[in-house]
């Protein structure tokens, strides 16, 4: 599917100025080298996680913006405002989040200006910015928060798009867009890795099951972004039955979104801190094309009853060096678990709210994670 086509379905149609592209196939990844020591075999022995409360270092709480149907990704116009809106894109923003920013940013161009407003300065409104800056756009972010106050701070940010949508709420357009927007955002990740101001680097992951896994539907963006890729394989690590195993991105994002702020503003970028209550609070801006970035908050000024919060609460220990992998899966005793191993501590989660707004710590989530991957490390 050419992306013009994409971009007709998504509210670009009439709007001129997009330029054709080739069909962007689903690229073929060789697995990062055993020798580089960077990561190890899928089979390679685990060092255990270091899981308890004498190593927590602190404990953040952060709302993802899930919308059911899917993110939003379309242009429209509000009062005299081009208005492209790319939000709404639950757990999955910082991994789409240059795929749908290239997406985003070719809806803005067609309209024809040169300066542009962008509303939101998280993973998405920050992509969405750099990608109009290279393209020669002047552009100026407004928000409320910016990094490290921002949602994309709090991020697990393990390279897989999860939890983007309500299956039966999802159209097969918006499928078809999350699909490209991956492949965009996999192979642009790709050049960042290793690169140490942008904390992002290769693990191996897991995903762990006591129930054969349903292997019925390709990975987000297909298979092929998944590099050695092995689906419901019996003889799971931690004592789990069945598993998912392949090798993917860590994006530290304390480091990342640290890195991207000083890319917009080291090339001519400016942020200025605003909110808005209302759409027609967007006339006071002196650009006329917006790209709505706003996340959470686009659901009370543009009237969308279809965003909700999706509380996520994180606990972090001391870093371990000898920790290369992350996993996720579930337990009787202690419900659902994931950890990735990040350069500034050991992220552990597990939690997933619909419709909680509370931005406050839960001590007894606290001691359900620490001692649930405590126990969970003493399976190895």
């Amino acid at each position: 599917m050419r992306r013009r086509d994409l971009l007709a379905g998504l509210g670009a149609a009439g709007l001129g100025g997009c330029v054709a592209t080739p069909t962007l196939n689903a690229p073929v990844v060789t697995p990062p080298q055993i020798g580089s020591a960077l990561v190890q075999p899928l089979d390679a022995p685990m060092a255990p996680v270091q899981s308890s409360m004498d190593r927590v270092t602190r404990t953040l709480v952060g709302l993802r913006p899930f919308r059911k149907p899917g993110p939003r990704l379309e242009a429209v116009c509000v009062g005299g405002k081009d208005v492209v809106h790319n939000y709404g894109h639950g757990g999955g923003g910082v991994s789409l989040s240059w795929g749908v920013a290239e997406l985003a940013a070719d809806n803005a161009k067609a309209f024809g200006r040169t300066e542009i407003a962008v509303l939101g300065a998280g993973s998405i409104g920050l992509s969405t910015a750099l990608e109009l800056q290279r393209a020669g756009a002047d552009v100026t972010i407004y928000a409320k928060d910016f990094p490290p106050y921002t949602t994309s701070n709090i991020a697990g940010a393990m390279w897989h798009p999860v939890t983007l949508y309500e299956r039966d709420q999802v159209s097969a357009e918006t499928m078809e867009m999350l699909h490209l927007a991956s492949k965009i955002a996999f192979l642009r990740f790709i050049a960042y890795a290793n690169d140490p101001r942008y904390g992002v680097y290769w693990i191996r992951q897991y995903s762990l099951s006591n129930r054969p896994m349903n292997t019925s539907r390709p990975y987000m963006g297909g298979d092929a972004l998944y590099p050695g890729l092995k689906r419901n394989q019996p003889g799971a690590p931690f004592g789990f039955a069945y598993h998912d195993a392949y090798y993917t991105l860590m994006i530290d994002s304390d480091l990342y979104m640290r890195a991207l702020v000083n890319d917009f503003l080291g090339t001519g970028g400016r942020m200025v801190e605003q909110t808005f209550d209302t759409a027609a609070d967007l006339e006071s801006l002196p650009q006329n094309t917006i790209v709505n970035c706003m996340g959470l908050g686009s659901g009370a000024v543009f009237e969308d009853e279809s965003i909700i919060p999706a509380r996520g609460q994180l606990t972090f220990l001391l870093p371990q060096n000898d920790i290369d992998y992350g996993y996720a899966g579930w337990t009787r005793e202690h419900g659902q678990l994931y950890m990735f191993p990040r350069k500034t501590g050991v992220l552990l989660g597990g939690s997933f709210d619909k419709g909680d707004w509370s931005l406050e710590p839960r001590e007894d989530e606290v001691h359900r994670m620490v001692e649930g991957h405590a126990a969970l490390a003493a399976r190895l």
